[in-house]
C-alpha cells in the first residue's frame, strides 16, 4: 500500500504523489520510509532522495537541507530546494550538491 510524499520548497509544492518507498539524506546518514512507518521528525542534509512512484519508474532529486516529517500514511519534506534530473551511474542526480 502507497503512502503519500509531499516535497515543499520556498517556491511552493514540488512533488505530491502516492509513492512505495522514499530514501531521504537525514542527519545520521541515508533512510528510506516503506509505508506504516513509525512517526518522527529529522533533519535533512542537502544531497539526494530516491524515490519509488507507485507507478514503478524510480525518480532522483537533488534536495536542500531541510526537515522530513514521517507518519504512517504520509511523508512530508520540507526543504530550501528539489530539483528532480537525470541520474548518473551511481543513482545521484547530475545536479546533486552531493556530487559538487
Amino acid at each position: 500500500m502507497p503512502f503519500e510524499l509531499i516535497i515543499v520548497t520556498p517556491d511552493g509544492e514540488s512533488y505530491h504523489e502516492p509513492v512505495d518507498t522514499v530514501v531521504l539524506p537525514g542527519s545520521e546518514g541515508d533512510f528510506g520510509v516503506l509505508t506504516s512507518h513509525e512517526r518522527f521528525l529529522t533533519p535533512l542534509h542537502a544531497g539526494s532522495i530516491e524515490v519509488q512512484p507507485q507507478n514503478g519508474n524510480r525518480l532522483s532529486a537533488a534536495i536542500g537541507d531541510g526537515f522530513a516529517d514521517v507518519r504512517g500514511d504520509r511523508v512530508t519534506v520540507l526543504v530550501e530546494s528539489c530539483e528532480f534530473g537525470p541520474v548518473a551511474g551511481g543513482g545521484v542526480p547530475v545536479n546533486s550538491p552531493a556530487r559538487l
